[in-house]
């Protein structure tokens, strides 16, 4: 059974993905601003790479919960919004675009989140 990255084309396309979302957003940013979302893009990457591999670990383990620090919560939405509304343009199946978003939710909202900062 594949998982839920290998169904999306794996770390490369969540890489490019975030990356063309914070492109779009970075249109708006000073450069203190571009500075701090390269981080949190960087962070949101690997956060959801490791959400949906085959076994991401257990909510509150230590690598979700690394991987978790200092994702800016309302970044994260916006970012979890435009990757399934760009997955539907891609056309991904809604309910993958569905899954894979709740799935990265869960796993996030599992973990530590009184350790996040803000942008």
């Amino acid at each position: 059974m594949n998982s839920l990255l290998d169904q999306v084309g794996g770390a490369q396309f969540v890489n490019r993905t975030v990356s063309e979302f914070y492109q779009a957003i970075g249109r708006q940013l000073t450069s203190y601003d571009i500075g701090e979302h390269r981080k949190q893009q960087s962070r949101q990457a690997q956060f959801l790479s490791h959400a949906l591999s085959i076994q991401p670990e257990p909510d509150r383990s230590s690598r979700a919960s690394f991987l978790a620090k200092g994702l800016n919560p309302a970044l994260f939405d916006a970012l979890l919004e435009y990757l399934e509304a760009r997955m539907l343009e891609l056309g991904f199946s809604w309910h993958l675009s569905t899954h894979l978003v709740e799935t990265a939710s869960r796993l996030y909202g599992g973990c530590e989140q009184d350790l996040s900062i803000a942008c």
